[in-house]
């Protein structure tokens, strides 16, 4: 990975600082280096990046499969970031459609909660639609690569 994105992916997510991170292109998803528990299972974190949000996954690999254990997202500004859902699961089988489906869930409930805070007026198709978008495009996000 060349050394801007690894200051950039250190910078938005500084516990991953000391760490090694890789890139998987083929799942569009960088990678921390992980620890291996008595129990003999691995735990590492995902990260996903747009130019809005950073999507954190926590992994655990077992002798049998990979388990999702949490996500987090994160507000970034290219700068700072703030933390704006989260969600825990116990040693739940990891499945692309599943985080996908999480990660827009959190995102319309924090939207939803934005939107009353400002007492504002927008349809729940449009924020569907605007959390869809958002969770697609940083899923897809190619243009952090150039």
């Amino acid at each position: 990975m060349a050394s801007n994105l690894t200051i950039l992916v250190e910078t938005a997510l500084p516990a991953l600082s000391g760490s090694a991170v890789t890139y998987n292109a083929a799942k569009n998803i960088y990678l921390s280096s992980g620890y291996t528990s008595a129990a003999g299972n691995t735990y590492f974190q995902g990260i996903r990046l747009s130019d809005r949000i950073i999507i954190n996954y926590d992994f655990g690999q077992g002798y049998a499969y990979l388990f999702l254990n949490g996500i987090r997202i994160y507000g970034f500004d290219g700068r700072d970031k703030k933390l704006i859902a989260s969600r825990s699961y116990c040693c739940k089988g990891h499945s692309e459609q599943f985080a996908k489906s999480e990660c827009i869930s959190m995102i319309q409930e924090y939207m939803k909660g934005q939107i009353k805070m400002l007492n504002a007026s927008i349809t729940e198709s449009q924020i569907q639609d605007f959390s869809e978008k958002l969770i697609v495009d940083t899923l897809n996000n190619k243009k952090i690569l150039a």
